[in-house]
């Protein structure tokens, strides 16, 4: 507390108890007037005491406001005044004991004001005791007047300090309160502020999920489109391939004629392009339906050297008129490495492109050599080369670097970025090196196996390193082998064995001893496995994949395919059924009718093939020969009215019917798919958790908008 509080708080306390003596003091000289003036045999000079106290009160009240000081020390100054006054002219032993409570009023009111009241009364007392001739008891007098000095004293001192403390509590509760009241305005402003954050994040809220909800409708709209074109190019690429293939594989099917090396070599071109570019539609495919992020890659071991020489091969057609040299630097043995053939050529195949698109002269060179545990390859230019401010974008979808060069040979800038989620899929990266003028070098990494990279590093004398490795199988109970396919794609670290039926079951499980069963079943199904099956002990997965044998049950045909057809997949649905002389084809599509019977006599010369364009042909071919197989497409086979038009016919119920479709009529299946695990004992705790954890990190995140959340938005 600061001097200037507790004068202030002391100030106040004497100017109350002036206020109030100085009436008393009044009231009393009143009193003692009016009592004198009653008494009129006293001398008139004794009333001129009770008036002069009148006056002297008065004159305290009047000053007390604006000279509180004089104030005080007026009216002790009176007050003393008066009973020096009285003792002078009044003779009576008992008259000084009156100064006991001026000692008090004195020792209130003034500083130092006892002990100058004592002084002041014990002098007037030795004065009129030894000049006048007073009886004054003095030495229990001053005793007494000794007494209420340090009496008026201490009771000054008390006082003094609780008002010190009481200004002191006044002073720190003002500081709190205007603590408390900064801090509350503060806290005001605060939950304000949070509130009208509250309302901003749930606006946020709102529109996030608006907004999310309209990038998942995007992301479909743009997978459906991809879709869409992918499965309009299955045909005429179908078309490419498979004629490619017969006539390259099989060109004696086109009878006795001479074929020159320069027109095989092409057909061989066009057969391994179009192999390329049909890998390439099913990464579309692939990629309408999954995240690049979360892409799978079909691992298997790729001998680098024979891939880099084919992807040379492929593209060096694109030098030739050109004066720039295509070159290939293999420095190292290289060691086989487990890779997704289709896409790694991708990616040398987009970077060879780029390279050649920004290279008018010079050299392209395609390398690889060993560094530590990773295979570098490079594609090495002299082109034009790029902007340093364009490297840090480079690898971004739809960027593309404003050269002289590029507005020539312009893309759609979605390569580079293809390619480097191709291989960071892989586990590697991809940089890029360039100086404009001088050209440009991408280099990526793909990193070795372990147990090839074992293999690559020189065995110690007396060494034996054993590499094999066991992994353990798994059963998939499907008749689709695409599906099985599908899943061995995503299961890399098992073995998977496809059974197609119920029956082989129980010998599959106790040849192969199983981790696991996986079951693929239709969302309707609610069918147990047989209790001999779940007794064996084997734990049981039921899932939901798109599979063309639901397609091929629900339609009423013995086997449904999806292009791209192909001979080996043609050959090995056709030996499923045995003994097969005589092949009906019913397709709308005579080109694709056509590839199919010179496919169908690619696999077997013997076979005899007959095609109809509509059902009415169709028919009249069956009464012609009866078939041991026949093949339709979804155009002729409608709603199935052909297939029981078939089944009427006298001896041709049993006539085994191939469908072919496309992979939208499977897809369209895949509606309210599930997942179900159990096993014959339970599972373990920890069984659970571990498979939660994968299960929940495998799932997409969704929007879910409530109605009453849209008519919230609109309100506010």
């Amino acid at each position: 507390m600061s001097t200037n509080d507790f004068g202030d708080g002391l100030g106040e306390l004497r100017a109350q108890l002036v206020w109030r003596l100085s009436h008393a003091v009044i009231i009393l000289g009143l009193a003692t007037t009016w009592y004198l003036i009653v008494r009129r045999d006293l001398p008139l000079i004794q009333a001129f005491i009770p008036f002069l106290a009148i006056v002297i009160g008065r004159g305290a009240q009047v000053t007390n406001d604006r000279h509180p000081r004089f104030a005080r020390r007026l009216l002790v100054s009176g007050i003393l005044l008066n009973l020096l006054l009285a003792m002078l002219i009044i003779d009576n032993i008992f008259l000084p004991y009156l100064g006991i409570p001026a000692i008090f009023i004195s020792a209130l009111l003034v500083s130092n004001g006892s002990l100058i009241s004592v002084v002041i009364i014990g002098g007037a007392v030795l004065l009129l005791t030894t000049f006048f001739g007073r009886a004054y008891p003095l030495l229990e007098l001053y005793v007494t007047l000794l007494l209420a000095g340090g009496s008026g004293w201490l009771s000054a001192y008390t006082l003094f300090t609780a008002v010190h403390w009481y200004s002191g509590m006044q002073t720190r509760s003002q500081q709190l309160l205007e603590t408390t009241r900064t801090h509350r305005a503060e806290l005001s402003r605060a939950l304000k502020s949070l509130q009208l954050a509250y309302e901003t994040q749930q606006h946020m809220q709102i529109e996030l999920k608006w907004a999310r909800k309209h990038a998942e409708d995007a992301r479909r709209l743009k997978e459906q489109f991809a879709a869409n074109i992918s499965h309009e190019l299955w045909t005429p690429i179908n078309l490419i391939l498979g004629f490619s293939e017969v006539m390259y594989l099989s060109p004696d099917v086109y009878g006795d004629m001479a074929w020159t090396p320069g027109l095989r070599r092409d057909i061989y071109q066009i057969y391994r392009n179009s192999q390329h570019l049909l890998g390439m539609i099913r990464d579309v495919l692939d990629l309408s339906r999954f995240e690049m992020t979360g892409y799978n890659i079909s691992l298997e071991a790729v001998e680098l050297e024979p891939l880099l020489r084919d992807s040379i091969d492929i593209v060096e057609h694109l030098v030739k008129g050109r004066s720039v040299r295509l070159e290939l630097n293999i420095k190292d043995e290289l060691p086989p490495l487990e890779i997704d053939r289709t896409r790694i050529r991708q990616v040398i195949l987009n970077l060879l492109n780029n390279a050649f698109r920004f290279t008018e002269t010079g050299v392209i060179e395609l390398s690889a050599r060993l560094l530590n545990q990773e295979v570098m390859i490079s594609i090495r230019d002299t082109g034009s080369g790029i902007p340093a401010e364009s490297l840090t974008y480079l690898f971004d979808e739809f960027y593309q670097v404003t050269t002289s060069l590029q507005q020539k040979n312009s893309g759609l800038g979605l390569g580079l970025a293809i390619s480097k989620r191709f291989v960071e899929a892989h586990g590697g990266r991809i940089w890029v090196e360039s100086q404009e003028g001088v050209g440009s070098c991408f280099t990526f990494s793909l990193p070795i196996s372990e147990r090839f990279y074992v293999q690559s590093v020189p065995t110690q004398k007396g060494g034996d390193l054993d590499n094999k490795t066991t992994r353990d199988y798994v059963l998939v109970l499907e008749k689709d082998p695409a599906v099985v396919t599908l899943l061995q794609h995503h299961i890399s670290d098992f073995d998977l064995v496809q059974v197609r039926n119920m029956h082989s079951l129980r010998e599959m499980i106790i040849t192969y001893h199983p981790r696991a069963l996986i079951r693929n079943v239709r969302p309707d199904t609610r069918e147990m496995l047989a209790p001999e099956v779940l007794e064996m002990g084997v734990p049981c997965i039921d899932c939901t994949l798109p599979s063309a044998a639901w397609v091929a049950e629900e339609r009423g045909v013995t086997v449904c395919l999806t292009k791209p057809i192909t001979s080996n997949i043609l050959m090995h649905e056709i030996a499923r059924f045995g003994t097969v002389r005589h092949i009906l084809i019913l397709f709308s599509d005579r080109d694709f009718a056509l590839l199919i019977e010179r496919l169908c006599s690619m696999i077997n010369r013997s076979l005899e093939v007959h095609r109809a364009y509509d059902v009415e042909q169709g028919l009249t071919a069956l009464h012609f020969q009866r078939p041991d197989l026949i093949m339709l497409d979804e155009a002729i086979f409608g709603d199935g009215s052909i297939l029981k038009q078939i089944h009427t016919i006298p001896g041709f119920a049993d006539i085994p019917t191939m469908l072919l479709t496309v992979a939208r009529q499977v897809e369209s299946m895949w509606e309210g798919s599930r997942f179900n695990v159990y096993h014959r004992d339970g599972l373990f705790p920890s069984e659970i958790l571990s498979s939660l954890d994968a299960i929940i990190n495998g799932l997409k995140p969704r929007t879910y908008i409530h109605k009453s959340e849209i008519t919230d938005q609109f309100t506010h």
